[in-house]
């Protein structure tokens, strides 16, 4: 399934306190979403070309964008984008790659 795009406008973002630290949040459709990572606009099909791989492992995302801003959100039930925020590193793109890639097997 192909990730949605969403207008900022559309969704509501709020903090919450994961794992020693502050994270942000936001609801759509009754599920709630972590954000991944936050990218300047101009950067949104890099970003949106990034959501179509890792959906491709099944991963539950949603690409939400602003005049200035792209965000990459990650479903709190997935257990890729969990074990994301258990352990963050810079290379999260191949972390939750792989990570999806082994419970496939």
């Amino acid at each position: 399934m192909l990730p949605l795009i969403l207008s900022e406008q559309q969704i509501f973002i709020f903090k919450f306190w994961f794992n020693n630290q502050l994270c942000s949040g936001m609801t759509y459709q009754n599920e709630l979403f972590c954000q991944i990572g936050a990218f300047d606009a101009d950067q949104r099909p890099q970003v949106y070309q990034t959501a179509c791989k890792l959906a491709q492992h099944d991963v539950n995302l949603i690409v939400t964008c602003s005049k200035t801003t792209c965000r990459l959100w990650g479903s709190l039930r997935d257990e890729a984008v969990k074990r994301l925020l258990l352990t963050p590193s810079e290379l999260w793109i191949s972390t939750l790659t792989h990570k999806h890639a082994d419970v496939d097997r």
